[in-house]
């Protein structure tokens, strides 16, 4: 968030299993864990809430894969978050199932191993990890390999000593904390190399930004400030770099999973002055477990299945944004940028990588505007890893190779036996009248969704690698509240004079050069 000017952001966009799962993934700047597609955004745009690592325990040399509470290995490092000392950091004494949390990696936030610093699809190599990979991959894909999590055809622009917005959404919340780090791009995508170059965090605040994602439907993304906690020196690896709490309290006792119900906060919960319904409305405040309140087994208890509604009700629709400083000594190029959230409530661990072109202080080009909008053609496009890539010969043809374009490439490999998340994704069959991306939301039936890539591929550059959206200068930008919240019922925003009012309150705030799109 950028302190120094009013932000308006108008944004043309408007999901587990019967154990426990933390889910979440970096939003901005977008992941290449999301093959460039919006469905689900900003929790798990493109199923990228679904590479992580599994049993994992601080202290040891590597993860097992394995759900279970035990540490996995017989000398785990002792935590150093500990009840009685850092109670403002904890929101977990036990797993909600029994078992104590003491060697669970946000307990020594940074110390536990990691399969991948980009994770891995479903958790774990078979037959061990949670094994619910995203839609066209195998369980155990590497997120650092392109072949599966490809680099985007949206070019990311930071310069060297500014302060960016970065942000993050969960879909099943286990707590914990979470950090941001860059390793240069051609260098293997190790922890070696991203823990190297951990980024510092910005001030003592951070933003939730209220936005379900969807390009397709017009809305008013609002942003409410909220009081950061963060933790450095001794406590975190690397060793005196800065990790920060996950903001979102969860849910007392068994952590609304299952569909259990959601007895309370664990914490005091940020943003009092409303009621969510995401922890049932019960209570007032940001608080809750997310989509994965309705992610269960149904082979084990059918009762977990939500309605649409249910589910609707249950999902985030916000993301965490934090400023985070981009080193001012840094070397102009190409980087990764590795996200990494560990769980207190479960021995797991989730990552999302994405890219951006670090340019110098004196480089006249400006940075990219933060949430703007993605063209989505990767997943159509991409040489390397496009979910759809090979389908561009398909459009007429159902047949041999071009029979995979036009089947359902199902959640969790097709294991029916979990309750569904989302639409399956298609790469084609499905699309908008126009070519692009169909449009599916939390809370609509599900069915199926398809990428956009006739519109893509009749694009003359819908394939070319391309910036995003620039900011503008704005050095002259009058003096305004950090925030406008501007809550308009869609349907009246939409039509008559609310459209219209809506028309000129914008051609306005465009002349005074405060007015993004």
């Amino acid at each position: 968030m950028n302190t120094k000017r009013a932000v308006i952001h108008f944004f043309l966009s408007w999901a587990l299993p019967w154990d426990a799962m933390g889910h979440g993934s970096m939003f901005e700047p977008p992941s290449r864990n999301s093959g460039g597609m919006s469905l689900l955004a900003p929790t798990c745009a493109g199923g990228a809430c679904q590479w992580y690592s599994q049993g994992c325990t601080i202290g040891c040399p590597q993860c097992s894969g394995r759900y279970s509470a035990e540490p996995d290995c017989a000398n785990p490092a002792e935590p150093t978050l500990k009840w009685g000392e850092d109670d403002n950091l904890l929101q977990y004494h036990t797993d909600g199932h029994g078992a104590n949390t003491t060697y669970f990696p946000w307990r020594y936030p940074g110390a536990a191993p990691i399969m991948d610093s980009c994770g891995i699809a479903g958790g774990g190599t078979p037959p061990f990890g949670q094994l619910d990979p995203p839609p066209g991959h195998p369980a155990g894909s590497s997120g650092s390999d392109t072949a599966h999590a490809p680099k985007l055809l949206e070019q990311t622009i930071w310069v060297a000593g500014s302060a960016v917005e970065v942000a993050w959404g969960i879909a099943a919340n286990h707590g914990g904390g979470y950090q941001y780090r860059l390793c240069p791009e051609g260098e293997p995508l190790t922890e070696e190399c991203f823990t190297s170059t951990p980024l510092e965090f910005v001030g003592d605040k951070q933003w939730i930004r209220f936005d379900n994602g969807n390009p397709h439907t017009a809305a008013i993304s609002r942003l409410r400030e909220i009081p950061a906690v963060r933790v450095s020196g001794d406590k975190v690896l690397p060793v005196n770099s800065t990790w920060t709490k996950n903001p979102i309290a969860g849910c007392k006792i068994n952590g609304a999973r299952e569909k259990l119900p959601c007895l309370g906060p664990t914490m005091v919960p940020p943003l009092l002055d409303e009621t969510f319904p995401y922890g049932g409305g019960a209570e007032p405040g940001l608080y809750g477990f997310g989509g994965g309140h309705c992610m269960g087994n149904v082979s084990r208890n059918a009762s977990v299945r939500c309605t649409d509604m249910e589910y609707g009700n249950a999902v985030f629709n916000f993301a965490i944004v934090d400023l985070v400083k981009v080193p001012e000594h840094i070397p102009p190029g190409n980087y990764v940028i590795s996200f990494r959230w560990d769980c207190e409530q479960t021995k797991q661990i989730w990552s999302s990588c994405g890219d951006v072109t670090i340019k110098g202080p004196d480089a006249p080009a400006a940075g990219t505007k933060p949430f703007s909008a993605l063209r989505g053609c990767t997943p159509c496009c991409a040489a390397m890893g496009g979910l759809c890539a090979n389908c561009t010969r398909c459009l007429n043809d159902r047949t041999g190779d071009c029979a995979y374009c036009w089947k359902p490439l199902e959640w969790w490999g097709g294991r029916q036996y979990w309750s569904p998340r989302a639409s399956h994704i298609q790469c084609l069959g499905y699309e908008a009248s126009d070519g692009g991306a169909s449009t599916w939301m939390p809370g609509q039936p599900t069915s199926v969704w398809s990428p956009g890539c006739p519109k893509c591929w009749a694009l003359e550059d819908g394939c070319a690698m391309h910036v995003r959206d620039l900011e503008q200068d704005i050095s002259v930008t009058p003096t305004l509240p950090d925030v406008i919240d501007l809550r308009i019922p869609r349907d009246w925003m939409l039509h008559g004079s609310g459209a219209l009012l809506l028309a000129v309150i914008g051609f306005a705030l465009a002349k005074r050069k405060i007015f993004q799109i």
